[in-house]
């Protein structure tokens, strides 16, 4: 099986290394983790522009998407009190595609309590991000592993990854129903 592993782990200055133990952690329960640096961006230096880079850049993305089986997403806040946008796109389109959508946060407190008032309302359901992003995590039959990473290490600990690869080799094995 095929795990397309998303997050915000690919803007890191250690990125490469991430990718790589993730991809050991996979392997290690008979998964091939797919990460978004494994594709093949040579053909992106021909381009004219730093748009067209990125439009490029979102059809690689898209294509090792779906090559993919499932997807397991780092859900941990990033660049403020909510999840890496791009990572909440994929997580859109793998449901929408079907696949079962699995994640993970290494911050264990619920999003309304991240938010800095604004006097604009905050879903108060008590998740850890916008019900569009947890929600199909739950239809999946999962629930978002929450891990209290150590001071410091909310992105570098692989604890809660592990823990949610380990939650979808138990769902994926048990089948529908």
């Amino acid at each position: 099986m095929r795990v397309y592993l998303s997050g915000p782990d690919v803007f890191f200055p250690n990125a490469i290394e991430i990718g790589r133990a993730k991809k050991e952690i996979c392997a290690h329960f008979g998964l091939e983790g797919v990460y978004p640096l494994d594709a093949d961006f040579s053909g992106l230096l021909q381009l004219k522009s730093m748009p067209e880079m990125g439009y490029a850049s979102f059809r690689l993305m898209v294509k090792l998407m779906d090559s993919c089986d499932i997807i397991v997403a780092n859900m941990t806040p990033f660049r403020g009190p909510s999840m890496d946008v791009g990572t909440a796109v994929e997580i859109g389109y793998m449901y929408g595609r079907g696949k079962p959508v699995f994640g993970y946060t290494n911050v264990v407190e619920d999003y309304a309590r991240r938010v800095v008032p604004d006097g604009f309302t905050v879903e108060p359901f008590g998740l850890i991000d916008n019900c569009m992003v947890e929600g199909p995590v739950h239809e999946t039959g999962a629930i978002v592993i929450r891990y209290p990473a150590p001071e410091g290490a909310i992105y570098t600990c692989l604890d809660g990854f592990t823990e949610c690869v380990r939650q979808a080799c138990k769902l994926m094995s048990a089948g529908p129903g």
